[in-house]
């Protein structure tokens, strides 16, 4: 196979300063236009001033008083993006779109090698993106090659995996990678030299295949039609822990969605977060109408209803919570979204 990663960096900063005709050093953050407002995205300079995905507008807001905020126009960014997946899929018919901005082509029966300054022009025709293609035998290697700046293919690829630190193994929950590390894997090449037998034993049914992957080695197709419906993840906390912890059990429940989802495609789909205790049920939903499937946008979302829930909800008791990706509408061509993303909230007593 010859698999091609198409990767956007700063997609939502280059729609936002193109649009608007921002210098390239003043301080951008994207944030949810909800209240209470979690930073979507920020640039380089804003980032090493202290300001990360998911946090609080305010704190934002304190670490860079003199930057641009920009609510996050969801709508614009999903309009730039079903164009680009269209005229990427015209140049190669067997592509699948996995975020935004962020595509996986397979070019096993394209004719030519020249494929760099076709694609390269089509993504640049309406903004100045700074377009990263990585090309592989697999899906893995490929992606690889654009996060770490290498050319993971050839007789080279063993030794780049020995040297990838075991963070770039991208795929797997955050909380498998801190796993490894608690247990000396430094390296993704790493992986690749453990028993099968013994990983399948923490990790049913994947410790052969992580296995493979530390080699190099995978078997995933490029899936241009997948279509998920719904995923869900449930788990049990008391909100009387400390923020931290509820924050890791949310991000947790948001990393495995975020993988799933990874899977297939999407036009638009809504987040339900439902927590139940105390003779209470409390749902808040919010409507995404962007192609996103990064953890780092679930995490916003979860977080954001669950603020609004906690003061309706004791802290004494055990509560259930279940975060949902549902409604999730995979056919571009014929969606149809009208007005702004919505949050609704939906409350039962006495169930």
């Amino acid at each position: 196979m010859k698999i091609l990663h198409v990767l956007i960096p700063d997609y939502y900063l280059t729609v936002e300063r193109a649009r608007r005709r921002l210098a390239p050093e003043i301080d951008m953050v994207i944030h949810f236009p909800e209240t209470p407002g979690f930073v979507v995205t920020q640039s380089s300079g804003a980032e090493a001033r202290g300001v990360k995905p998911a946090m609080m507008l305010e704190k934002a807001q304190a670490l860079v008083p003199e930057g641009t905020f920009l609510e996050a126009d969801f709508q614009t960014y999903s309009r730039v993006s079903e164009q680009l997946n269209a005229d990427i899929r015209d140049l190669y018919p067997f592509t699948e779109q996995i975020d935004a901005a962020e595509w996986f082509c397979d070019l096993t029966d394209e004719q030519g090698t020249d494929f760099r300054p076709a694609l390269e022009n089509i993504l640049r025709a309406k903004f100045p993106f700074d377009v990263r293609l990585g090309v592989s035998r697999n899906k893995f290697l490929a992606k690889l090659g654009n996060d770490t700046g290498r050319a993971c293919d050839g007789a080279e690829v063993r030794h780049i995996l020995a040297e990838t630190p075991i963070d770039r193994f991208w795929g797997i929950p955050q909380k498998w990678i801190k796993e490894f590390r608690q247990m000396g894997i430094a390296t993704i090449g790493e992986v690749g030299g453990l028993d099968p037998a013994v990983l399948e034993k923490k990790y049913p049914n994947a410790g052969l295949r992580l296995v493979r992957l530390g080699q190099g080695e995978d078997d995933h197709e490029v899936h241009p039609f997948a279509k998920p419906t719904r995923l869900s993840r449930a788990g049990r906390i008391k909100l009387t822990a400390d923020e931290a912890a509820i924050r890791a059990f949310i991000q947790c429940m948001a990393e495995e969605l975020s993988e799933q989802l990874q899977k297939g495609g999407h036009a638009a789909f809504t987040i339900f977060l439902d927590v139940t205790g105390a003779g209470q049920k409390v749902s808040h939903r919010y409507r995404f109408v962007v192609p996103t499937v990064r953890s780092s946008s679930l995490l916003v979302g979860a977080d954001a209803m669950l603020k609004k829930i906690r003061s309706m909800l004791p802290d004494n008791v055990a509560l259930d919570l279940n975060l949902s990706v549902c409604e999730i509408v995979p056919d571009r061509e014929s969606y149809q979204f009208h007005g702004s993303p919505r949050a609704d909230f939906e409350v039962m007593r006495d169930f």
